[in-house]
């Protein structure tokens, strides 16, 4: 893969592993992935990234466009719809003084629920998430699964069968917070 780089890309490092909840990666096209944020501002916070190792949009070919924009669109229906978002922040932070903090393009997809924030981002610095990241990630997987996504491509051969282990796997993994749906406070 060109553009491929080695040197502490952690995107570029991810392409070079399985797929799974380890590496975050959710589905691998040929110019595009969708890997979950390690650090979500809300549970489903998700990435497309391009699979060749670029830091600006202008670098990018016209199919990679395409294949990025493209998964941006069909990931904000995913989230919007099956994983019940009520809207979507997309954004790109280009460079350190936007925000960026790694040097390969990637468009995040923050899903966003009515009253989603409360005081504690704001007075405590915390964020509190209503599930675990491999939660997440088993349902993203269901998602693409069970969405027109097309081939069902879900990256490394993986089949609905795997989605549904890895679904289930994750439902054994859950937390009482994880029973409160996105957008709601608990006690």
């Amino acid at each position: 893969m060109s553009g491929e780089r080695g040197d502490g890309c952690a995107f570029c490092d991810a392409l070079k592993r399985q797929d799974g909840p380890e590496n975050l990666i959710v589905l691998r096209e040929p110019d595009a992935m969708l890997v979950l944020n390690k650090y979500p501002y809300n549970s489903g916070h998700c990435m497309v990234v391009p699979r060749r190792h670029v830091t600006a949009l202008s670098e990018l070919s016209v199919e990679e466009t395409a294949a990025t924009w493209g998964l941006v669109a069909r990931v904000s229906d995913v989230l919007q719809g099956s994983l019940g978002a009520h809207g979507v922040n997309v954004g790109v932070n280009l460079g350190g003084a936007a925000g960026g903090s790694i040097e390969h393009l990637h468009v995040h997809l923050v899903p966003r629920w009515v009253g989603d924030t409360n005081f504690l981002p704001v007075i405590g610095g915390a964020k509190v998430l209503v599930e675990l990241l491999e939660q997440t990630y088993a349902r993203f997987r269901s998602a693409l699964q069970d969405s027109a996504f097309g081939d069902g491509a879900l990256g490394d051969g993986a089949t609905a069968d795997s989605a549904s282990a890895d679904s289930a796997s994750a439902d054994s993994a859950s937390v009482d917070s994880a029973s409160v749906e996105p957008g709601e406070e608990s006690e």
